[in-house]
């Protein structure tokens, strides 16, 4: 009887835990960038999705010491709304429990007191309404560093003076996107502080960021001493280096969930067209997946 049973048991296995996963709210969740791309899906029908916890709007540009927003071809100071129009939408992803953030890009070239005016500046116009609706007719939960160009100098001091703003009563999320190198020739300085609290790395775009273990262990190493998680950043583009395959991804995501640090999968560029891969809801539902694998 016992072995007749067993081809039926292995058959379930997979939708037991599957299942387990999908009813767990203890993980971290799964986060995507939006904005990056014009085969973005709506963020509202994004949001929509309880798989999701994060959702970092892509970007403020720092050029000079001068920030502006451009949200790829979505919006810009130059259209006649503007970005008001998202509004509504990043209200309903809050309303969701998702935690909104909008990333840092460009080519920044920041003097202290350049820093702390650009602190100042996202402060009063997207963090809070102190000037107003804000460009975006909505305040985001934080901030995210995605900076790739232009100078390292003072994001050190841009990441300060933005946690400074943090109170009991409205926390300041803050991220950083480093490339899978150690130390980030960009965003190091700002990492060290300890103010951040995620650091999604990004595990693709060149050859030498594709998902190694060793790397992985390295990054979880160099953040132990830091109050910040550190998550598994992917890219949904088959032609970009570092790819990784919606096979392969549960067995990359059942790796990095055993780290105390894991907080989440970050999704750049967008939606991960996986149909709700075993690798996305292993990251939704880490501790459930633990518990379920601890069962002999």
């Amino acid at each position: 009887m016992a072995a007749s049973l067993r081809p039926l048991f292995l058959a379930i296995t997979p939708l037991l835990v599957i299942s387990s996963l999908i009813r767990s709210s203890e993980g971290e969740g799964v986060g995507f960038y939006w904005g990056q791309s014009l085969h973005d899906e709506n963020l509202a029908e994004m949001c929509n999705n309880s798989m999701y916890r994060y959702a970092v709007l892509a970007s403020l540009n720092l050029g000079g010491n001068r920030p502006v927003l451009s949200i790829d071809d979505k919006c810009n100071p130059s259209y006649p709304a503007g970005c008001a129009y998202l509004g509504h939408m990043i209200d309903f992803c809050k309303g969701q429990g998702i935690k909104v953030l909008l990333s840092l890009g460009g080519r920044p070239d920041l003097s202290s007191d350049d820093a702390h005016n650009v602190a100042e500046y996202i402060w009063n116009n997207f963090l809070s309404n102190n000037s107003g609706p804000g460009p975006l007719n909505a305040t985001v939960d934080g901030i995210d560093f995605r900076i790739q160009s232009g100078s390292n100098q003072s994001l050190d001091v841009l990441a300060r003076a933005l946690r400074n703003y943090s109170t009991p009563e409205r926390k300041v999320y803050l991220s950083a996107a480093p490339l899978c190198q150690i130390p980030d020739y960009y965003l190091d300085d700002a990492i060290k502080t300890g103010v951040f609290d995620h650091v999604w790395v990004q595990f693709f775009g060149d050859p030498s960021c594709e998902f190694y273990p060793p790397i992985w262990i390295a990054w979880s190493c160099y953040l132990d001493k830091y109050n910040t998680t550190l998550s598994l950043g992917i890219t949904r583009n088959p032609d970009t280096d570092g790819f990784i395959p919606c096979d392969d991804l549960f067995t990359r995501t059942f790796f990095v969930v055993q780290f105390p640090k894991f907080g989440t999968l970050m999704v750049f560029e967008g939606k991960y067209d996986c149909n709700f891969s075993a690798g996305v809801l292993l990251a939704s539902g880490k501790k459930s997946m633990n518990k379920f694998y601890a069962i002999d």
